[in-house]
């Protein structure tokens, strides 16, 4: 049975490691820290805990208990998923995991940093996705904004299609021997698609595209990257948690419903179960 990784080691992400594992799946879990729950200082209102309990030893016993199971975890910066010769390839700072099933649990934040006019021009000249994208600017100018590994990757993704490649640290020092303008971004300037960028110094500088690289690629560049179907800044899955492409399931916040423990819990369960039979089929096959 070929392998299922699970991106996310929050309530949704262990759960459906959990299950899967259990279930006789080969479970490896990729993350790059605790996330936004270990910042709970008490929670008060998930089952068992009747005197609370913090969001990161919630996490940290969530982990042990997987690791006692047999589920690797994978600490590393994840860059993205990509289609595989034999399902998919996750691609990482630690590596490449192939995988024949994955399960986005890694919530809901969307890297955007705070520049004016990134939003009006999203689709029209800024871009979440290198892969997706880098063929409808080949010949022109772009910059890749971001100062970690995460956005030296998109960067060398992008070069292998567009010569004129420039990376953007927007103010941050760079985490990567790359050439860059560590310049602060002010705001995003054009008419009907992005023409310059304006630096906090007062300055521009001429650019077709712009593709955002900030931090690790969550779920909402995992969406963009696989065309997973969206709404309302949530993947969008059946009842199952399975999403429109098949052998990819998604779990907990970057769903739709209540941002709660037990959902995302409840969410993992399914998701992880689900992904399992798909494997199972595949060995079938």
């Amino acid at each position: 049975m070929k392998q299922l990784v699970i991106i996310g080691q929050g309530p949704a992400g262990i759960s459906a490691a959990l299950y899967a594992v259990r279930g006789g799946a080969d479970v490896t879990v990729i993350a790059n820290g605790a996330g936004a729950l270990a910042r709970a200082g008490l929670i008060q209102n998930y089952y068992g805990f009747e005197n609370g309990i913090s969001g990161r030893e919630l996490i940290e016993a969530g982990v042990r208990q997987a690791e006692k199971l047999g589920v690797r975890m994978v600490r590393g910066e994840l860059f993205g998923i990509e289609y595989g010769e034999d399902g998919f390839a996750v691609k990482t700072s630690a590596g490449t995991l192939e995988a024949g099933a994955a399960v986005i649990a890694c919530g809901t934040q969307r890297n955007t940093p705070p520049i004016d006019g990134i939003d009006a021009f999203d689709g029209r000249g800024v871009s979440y996705c290198a892969v997706c994208d880098a063929f409808f600017f080949r010949g022109k100018k772009v910059g890749v904004v971001g100062s970690g590994a995460y956005a030296a990757s998109e960067y060398e993704v992008l070069k292998g299609v567009i010569q004129d490649v420039t990376a953007l640290t927007n103010g941050e020092a760079p985490q990567f021997s790359l050439p860059c303008d560590t310049r602060k971004i002010a705001r995003l300037e054009g008419g009907d698609a992005l023409e310059r960028v304006v630096f906090a110094d007062g300055s521009a500088e001429a650019f077709d595209g712009l593709f955002i690289a900030c931090g690790t690629a969550g779920a909402f560049e995992l969406s963009r990257k696989l065309g997973l179907e969206t709404a309302n800044g949530k993947i969008v899955t059946d009842e199952r948690r399975a999403t429109n492409v098949p052998g990819i399931f998604a779990a907990g916040d970057c769903t739709a419903g209540m941002q709660q423990i037990a959902k995302a819990v409840c969410d993992g369960m399914i998701a992880g179960t689900e992904a399992l039979k798909y494997l199972k089929a595949l060995a079938k096959q």
